[in-house]
């Protein structure tokens, strides 16, 4: 009979292969993150569109940006890219937040407006890939990966 202990090791992964599934994970929860902060904004686009063109504009970087960015990360794990992605999910969060408090010079509709749906899941996403960013950053700089051997030199 297998005691919980004796489970516990069966089932443990060794460190470099838990550092490889970790980074993994995170990767992928950037990528589709970005790709989701794009996607809402897209759909947000055509509301903005002739009421409030340069935040509409605005939109249109943005979904350039985070397009770019995913296509960066799925290229490059490196730390630049992770903080790229954190600083493309951080923007529209902070502006969400300045125009929901203080407004903007092109936009005082939208002040006390925090139950926008969309605006609240956008929120959730970035969110989401700032805390996979800074944790990604984090464990590259404590657990720094290894490359595997090459093989032997023929």
């Amino acid at each position: 009979m297998s005691t919980p202990a004796t489970l516990v090791r069966r089932v443990s992964v060794p460190p470099e292969h838990a550092r490889v599934q970790a980074r993994t994970v995170l990767h992928t929860i950037a990528v589709l993150g970005v790709l989701a902060i794009a996607l809402i904004h897209l759909l947000d686009l055509p509301g903005t569109w002739k009421p409030d063109p340069v935040q509409a504009a605005l939109y249109l970087i943005l979904v350039a940006a985070c397009l770019g960015v995913a296509c960066v990360l799925v290229a490059s794990t490196s730390a630049f890219t992770w903080a790229l992605a954190a600083a493309v999910a951080a923007a529209p969060a902070s502006m969400y937040v300045l125009t929901r408090t203080v407004g903007l010079p092109f936009d005082h509709t939208d002040v006390g407006n925090w139950g926008d749906q969309l605006g609240v899941a956008s929120l959730f996403v970035e969110g989401l890939v700032v805390m996979a960013s800074g944790y990604a950053i984090w464990l590259g700089r404590r657990l720094p990966m290894q490359h595997a051997p090459q093989g032997p030199a023929v």
